[in-house]
């Protein structure tokens, strides 16, 4: 029981780590105790202590999920059923890094091991057609700059493993008795992580403004259909702001995800609306909606329009479609997904990560969920974006912690790519976000309009040019440390810490 209430304790502090109170600090300690509970069980119990840490951690910070298919199916049972499995079952990836963990020797190579195995398998939840990455560690460290400079370095993933790397350490001192070697090795550690911080955070002087940006923040909830009578009193109150952001004379006019309903170019009306506005302010405006991919099927695509002044239009589709919410993999066997309100109807994902040209603006277009997978804005810094737009629309979670959960990514990707993100939503939370990781606001739940000066860069980091490495490096500790526990075995030294 004992054992128990640590392990529960641990993951409740760790969840409590990331928004509505974005406590941090726990992370720098949670995750250890964990770590020392793993150390020396059988598989089969590693599994079971870290699948229980990982579901009850999932619980306490996404609970959210909650709210949206509550939303979806009208239904509190549902709601409940589905967030308990999703949670147990991405609780599956932490239980097979737990088996492996167990194993770990109880040195400095069971401590690059055991993080390396943990980062590995929760990089593995972002691969396949259910990849879903909500809950890794690295984002709740969104509101502290000196912390995430590094990122340009070795990723959000890399971000993860020395979260992980220290509180495996500090386990390994509690197991092991082993404080003043873990004092020096973790010395060393945090003098390079926050080093690198304070040298980047001093260096990074402010470029000159090359580019004026306005946000439109629409204040319109976008979880639920509108009649066309519904929708023409809400697109002219669209229309003024849009207006109103072109008296600023910004060289683009940033507007949310899906916030024009019908497809375009296929709905000549709203199409040609939205040409008469980029002509009327003299601004490219983006903005999030529909194209129809396949008419013949009826298959759309979230797509983000650009519209520039002199009539020409541009667009992306979105590559990594949502499971669940903007497709449903295997469909055909899986039918009971159906009674927790999954999309009733699959959009067609795009082939290709360009860019938008607009003069001087080369706009990496990151549309909603994209921005938790970190290989989407890094793929498009690499072919030229200068400026990272992120267009989401979270009404669909309502006024929950999501909101400011989904955000935390964003920060992640401006620091990896070292761009300037314009983040838009349609009721909150819009930011301007620095290549330092800082932001500057939109005021939630308001119809608004904000206008920011940034710079436009085309350096590649050292992590855009190589990406997640460090999961690379990460799996090859891990294995290194299983065969030191294999070899100490097989020479008949116990791995175990000396009886006191």
């Amino acid at each position: 029981m004992r054992t128990a209430g640590l392990v529960l304790v641990s993951a409740v502090l760790a969840g409590l780590a990331h928004p509505p109170l974005g406590l941090w600090w726990t992370l720098l300690f949670a995750p250890a105790v964990l770590f020392g509970v793993l150390h020396g069980k059988p598989m089969r119990a590693g599994f079971g202590w870290a699948w229980l840490w990982w579901t009850v951690y999932a619980l306490t910070l996404g609970y959210s999920l909650g709210y949206l298919i509550h939303l979806r199916t009208g239904s509190v049972l549902m709601s409940i059923v589905g967030l308990v499995l999703v949670a147990a079952l991405s609780a599956c990836f932490a239980g097979l890094a737990g088996a492996l963990i167990g194993r770990m020797p109880l040195n400095l190579w069971g401590v690059l091991g055991a993080s390396g195995v943990w980062v590995f398998f929760q990089w593995l939840r972002g691969l396949g057609a259910f990849a879903f990455v909500w809950g890794q560690m690295a984002p709740a460290l969104y509101r502290v700059p000196v912390l995430l400079q590094i990122a340009d370095t070795i990723g959000a993933w890399g971000l993860e493993w020395l979260i992980l790397f220290w509180n495996a350490l500090l386990a390994y001192a509690w197991r092991a008795r082993q404080w003043r070697l873990a004092l020096g090795v973790g010395a060393a550690f945090w003098a390079g992580w926050l080093g690198y911080g304070v040298l980047i955070l001093r260096q990074s002087q402010n470029a000159p403004p090359t580019a004026r940006v306005a946000i439109v923040q629409p204040n319109v909830n976008l979880a639920r259909p509108y009649a066309p009578a519904e929708w023409e009193p809400i697109r002219e109150q669209i229309e003024a702001l849009v207006r109103q952001a072109g008296q600023a004379h910004p060289d683009l006019i940033a507007l949310p995800e899906v916030l024009e309903p019908y497809p375009m170019p296929e709905s000549r009306v709203a199409f040609e609306r939205w040409q008469q506005l980029a002509r009327e302010t003299g601004a490219a405006i983006l903005v999030g909606g529909y194209r129809l991919v396949n008419p013949v099927a009826d298959q759309w695509a979230n797509t983000a329009h650009l519209f520039l002044p002199d009539g020409a239009w541009r667009y992306h589709d979105k590559v990594q479609l949502v499971p669940l919410g903007e497709t449903v993999p295997f469909r055909e066997y899986l039918p009971f997904l159906a009674w927790f309100g999954v999309v009733e109807e699959d959009l067609q994902a795009g082939a290709r990560l360009e860019p938008l040209a607009a003069g001087e603006l080369r706009i990496g277009a990151v549309i909603c969920m994209e921005s938790t997978y970190p290989w989407i804005a890094r793929g498009l810094a690499a072919r030229g974006a200068n400026l990272l737009w992120v267009g989401s629309n979270e009404s669909w979670f309502g006024r929950t912690p999501a909101l400011e959960q989904h955000l935390a990514f964003s920060v992640l990707r401006a620091v990896e790519t070292r761009r300037w993100v314009v983040r838009c939503a349609p009721e909150g939370y819009s930011a301007f976000i620095a290549p330092t990781g800082e932001m500057v606001r939109v005021e939630p739940f308001t119809p608004k309009v904000q206008v920011q000066t940034v710079s436009l860069s085309s350096r590649a980091t050292l992590y855009g040019r190589y990406g997640d490495w460090i999961v690379v490096f990460g799996a090859c500790w891990s294995l290194l440390g299983l065969m030191s526990a294999r070899r100490r075995v097989s020479g008949g030294v116990s791995a175990r810490p000396k009886a006191t």
